[in-house]
């Protein structure tokens, strides 16, 4: 079955588009497809990539979101799930995973993250040899404990043997610039790792398509649509 994705000639214009991608790769994790059919007609799975995002007011969730309408473009199968949904023995089975969590109060857990921190942070977690990874953090500089539930889960991967493939980013209350940014690089190197990906059906199209995900919305919590 083939990703979902939204025809060119629909009228939508960018920001509609971009919503509706991040909308449709949120969707489409939850279905877990273990396989997809490539166009020359030979069955081949896709390279899951997980999603793991903490929240505490939804900003890393939408960022989540947005790394999966990515990956999604991208050829990847994103799975996106809250850090609490993940057990060690979930954890343990993956191959690739990014993770964007946001810092609470005085460098605390978000609420949907506090139970995955204590597992994962406890001398009883399994060994993660296999796990390639990426951490984005979101925080305000105004605390004295800046993007502290970040920095702790990146750390903690490392100690259990996971391989960062990129350096961690901090991302201040503006976010939205940087962090696409990181996505974009993160997700395009990620390893690949069962082979073959999806190929779209021209290369025009790829470029429509990653300029639609690449291209931010005007429109942000600082500065919202108004609508009837």
């Amino acid at each position: 079955m083939k990703v979902p994705h939204i025809p060119n000639d629909a009228p939508f214009n960018s920001e509609q588009r971009s919503w509706l991608r991040g909308f449709i790769a949120g969707l489409n994790s939850q279905r877990l497809l273990s396989s997809t059919t490539v166009e020359s007609g030979q069955s081949e799975k896709l390279s899951t990539l997980d999603i793991l995002f903490g929240t505490q007011t939804g900003n890393a969730e939408e960022l989540a979101n947005e790394a999966g309408a990515l990956a999604s473009e991208r050829g990847y199968k994103p799975r996106i799930r809250e850090l609490d949904a993940i057990d060690m023995s979930l954890l343990a089975e993956m191959e690739n995973a990014i993770v964007v969590i946001s810092t609470y109060g005085e460098g605390e857990m978000p609420d949907n993250a506090g139970i995955f921190w204590e597992a994962l942070s406890s001398s009883s977690a399994p060994r993660l040899d296999n796990l390639n990874y990426a951490v984005l953090g979101l925080g305000d500089t105004s605390y004295d404990e800046f993007c502290h539930a970040g920095k702790l889960i990146d750390t903690r991967l490392e100690q259990l043997g996971a391989v960062r493939i990129a350096q961690r980013i901090d991302c201040d209350v503006d976010y939205e610039e940087p962090s696409s940014s990181w996505l974009r690089e993160v997700i395009k190197e990620a390893p690949q790792a069962t082979g073959v990906v999806e190929k779209q059906s021209s290369s025009s199209n790829d470029s429509v398509r990653d300029d639609v995900v690449q291209k931010k919305s005007k429109w942000t919590k600082k500065n919202p649509y108004m609508s009837t």
